[in-house]
């Protein structure tokens, strides 16, 4: 009765403190002072006095281990118990992860602390991994979880059953590395190949029939199979020499969203458009590799297999109706002009456009009657290419017929426009060389009719009946297929009795100007016309220890050997790049290799590549200093002149035959408002084929004095005319 009595006194006197705390509202005893508990009386928390503890025998009945005796009975010792780590919602990626929970004690007594259960439970009930019993220090208990390898959500509880305390929290364990996987988007659609109408665009190369070419951008897919995963790091390697892996270009950030388009169903991917015209390609064809690497949320790191994309060089192949013995000419907006020799007097002039599409034919054997049936012909020269004029330029083609010769002026649509006409037995064309003579563009070649040789040039523009002019008389030398230039009114040509002379067109005298004809070793095959001097080159096609390059003022005079100064050797064609560096191919009986030569100073030969090959076409220098050579076994290569290995090299499987062929240059031309300015197309002509490949070259040099035959794009043989005819 006593304990009792005792027991309502203490209870009367914890009620009157709450004075203590009056007007003070709360929810739960944290919102009251350190001394003060939360009572609810009719429906509100009040803050008042907590009771104080007394020894445990002074409550009846006993308390629970998990109860504090006090003045007011039995209470809950604890009042919360709280995870401190790891926090909710936390991300895992394995390894040992603490468990910290903080149980708070409201009553502090002598009495021992209690044991508290940890544990982790996959969603499907079963635990994640084992939870050993934590340690305590103080009011902390600490356990060290080994996280089990799963890609989960995790809970993680902390319990004091007996007292009815705990505390959850969710994470996200992820311990498994996201997968990543490369996919490309396909190749555009490539026409098929047809005889004269339109070139074969898939590389023939088997393997590469649906490669990617050089000029093209490949849009890459990155997917995972982790949603957590947000980005990705692309890698891209070239191609090295001999298909070896090239150069590793920056990493690229792909960023990586949900999507129900995802390759294979994966959660999330992204993409990129890779340009490659960028990555290292050191030959003609190969596979570029791509990589991409990526983190989830939980920080595993994932890499994805190497995905391999083959490209070419490759940009297509025409194959005509006849052989292609001339350098083909580009128009100003990009049009590519050629001719073809049947061999029986049935030859074509093509125009092509940068796709390898036929524009155009202009058939010489076309013409119906009355006209007599031999007023068809074969081109055997190259082409060339009059300035533009709004939309129009003129396509200056020679054709040779069984007795008779025709010089046209076709419009760049293919019709024509003039055409002189020559009779006499025939002989072969020399190149076409262009300029403005008199006020009037005007295109001379030389004409080996018998007994005389004629100069004759066609003016489009003049009045009618005057567009045709000629030289003629038997004093003056027949021209060998080779190489003619245009200084001004001054042309020169090499002469088939081992000359080189000059003419002024400007007045139809048939006597050569002042200082000229100078004699030479053999036959003049390619010109140069460099300031005031004129470079040639000779070479006898029968006999390789015969031959030299050589320089005449444009006034005529000696001609001085510039190499070799001594002695001989066989130089075909040549190109001069910027500096005044002479780049060509020389043979002797025991060697046929590839030099330049510093012109107008003493130097000595360099030599960029031995055993090469014979180029009886001239190099082309590429306006970022590369050059392109194609020998008579139909090897095309790029070098740099710094190294004697070529970047690449490309075997055109046929023979580029005896005519004088060599490679020209343009840049990348396109139908979007701006082509690419890393990259040009060479065209090479081998046989009945014109080929067209993505270089690394966006056209010409514009500082080099002469950087092909016949100087231009256009094939002019005038240095007046622009060097290239890209609008860069």
């Amino acid at each position: 009765m006593w304990r009792k009595l005792l027991s309502t006194a203490l209870l009367v006197g914890a009620l009157a403190a709450c004075t203590e705390f009056k007007d003070i509202t709360c929810v739960t005893d944290a919102d009251c002072v350190s001394n003060g508990v939360c009572e609810v009386i009719d429906g509100q928390g009040y803050c008042r006095k907590k009771p104080d503890v007394t020894e445990p025998d002074q409550c009846t009945p006993a308390c629970q281990a998990y109860e504090a005796c006090t003045t007011e009975g039995c209470k809950p010792r604890f009042s919360a118990l709280k995870i401190k780590e790891p926090a909710n919602g936390a991300s895992l990626n394995g390894g040992s992860i603490s468990i910290v929970a903080e149980l708070t004690e409201q009553y502090a007594t002598s009495a021992e602390w209690p044991a508290l259960v940890f544990t982790a439970i996959r969603g499907g009930g079963g635990p994640a991994g084992s939870v050993p019993a934590p340690t305590r220090n103080g009011n902390t208990y600490t356990a060290l979880w080994t996280v089990p390898n799963l890609d989960e959500q995790i809970t993680v509880t902390a319990a004091y059953p007996e007292a009815n305390l705990r505390d959850t929290v969710t994470v996200d364990v992820d311990t498994l590395a996201p997968t990543l996987t490369i996919s490309f988007s396909n190749p555009p659609t490539r026409a098929p190949g047809s005889q004269g109408v339109q070139a074969e665009q898939r590389d023939q190369t088997p393997g590469y029939e649906g490669a990617f070419r050089r000029d093209e951008p490949v849009t890459v897919t990155v997917s995972s199979n982790d949603e957590t995963v947000t980005k990705a790091e692309l890698t891209v390697i070239g191609i090295g020499a001999g298909g070896a892996p090239g150069r590793a270009e920056p990493v690229v950030t792909v960023d990586l969203q949900p999507r129900t388009s995802c390759p294979s169903g994966q959660p999330v991917c992204g993409e990129k458009i890779v340009d490659l015209s960028v990555p290292e390609m050191s030959d003609f064809r190969g596979a570029m590799r791509f990589q991409a690497s990526g983190q989830d949320r939980a920080g595993n790191s994932g890499t994805s297999a190497e995905a391999q994309l083959r490209v070419t060089r490759w940009k297509w192949a025409f194959e005509a109706d006849g052989k292609i013995e001339g350098t083909p000419a580009l128009g100003n907006l990009g049009l590519i002009y050629f001719g073809t020799n049947s061999g029986v007097r049935k030859g074509k002039a093509f125009g092509v456009d940068w796709m390898g599409g036929k524009k155009w034919t202009f058939d010489f054997d076309a013409t119906p009657p009355p006209v007599p049936a031999d007023n068809s012909g074969d081109v055997t020269g190259s082409l060339a290419v009059g300035a533009l004029n709004g939309n129009e330029e003129y396509v200056y083609v020679a054709a040779r017929g069984l007795s008779n010769s025709w010089l046209y002026a076709l419009r760049s649509n293919g019709t024509e426009k003039s055409k002189c006409s020559y009779t006499g037995s025939i002989d072969i064309s020399s190149a076409i060389a262009v300029g403005i003579v008199g006020g009037l563009e005007t295109a001379v070649t030389i004409y080996n009719s018998s007994p005389q040789a004629r100069i004759i040039r066609i003016r489009p523009d003049a009045p009618a009946g005057t567009e045709c002019f000629e030289t003629a008389a038997s004093s003056i030398p027949r021209g060998i297929s080779g190489a003619v230039a245009l200084k001004d009114q001054n042309v020169f040509y090499g002469t088939a009795d081992a000359m080189l002379t000059s003419y002024d067109i400007s007045t139809d005298t048939n006597t050569a100007r002042s200082g000229w004809p100078q004699s030479l070793a053999t036959s003049a095959r390619s010109l140069a016309v460099v300031a005031d001097s004129i470079y040639g080159s000779v070479s006898d096609s029968g006999n390789p220890a015969t031959g030299n390059i050589f320089k005449v003022s444009i006034n005529g005079g000696n001609t001085a050997p510039v190499y070799p100064v001594a002695g001989a050797s066989r130089v075909f064609n040549f190109a001069i790049g910027n500096g005044e560096v002479a780049y060509f191919g020389a043979e002797s009986t025991a060697s046929k290799d590839f030099y330049s030569l510093q012109l107008g100073a003493s130097a000595s030969a360099t030599m960029i590549g031995s055993a090469v090959g014979t180029l009886r076409g001239a190099p082309v220098v590429g306006r970022n200093g590369n050059l392109y050579t194609v020998n008579t076994d139909g090897y095309v290569r790029a070098w740099a002149p710094s190294s004697p290995t070529p970047l690449w090299r490309v075997d055109l499987a046929q023979g580029a035959g005896d005519a004088n062929i060599s490679p020209t240059l343009d840049c990348l031309r396109s139908t979007s408002a701006e082509a690419n300015s890393r990259l040009g197309v060479l065209y090479v002509a081998a046989e009945a084929t014109l080929h067209a490949f993505i270089v690394d070259s966006p056209g010409m040099d514009p500082a080099a004095p002469w950087p092909k035959y016949q100087h231009d794009a256009r094939n002019t043989g005038n240095p007046a005319t622009p060097i290239t005819n890209c609008q860069q």
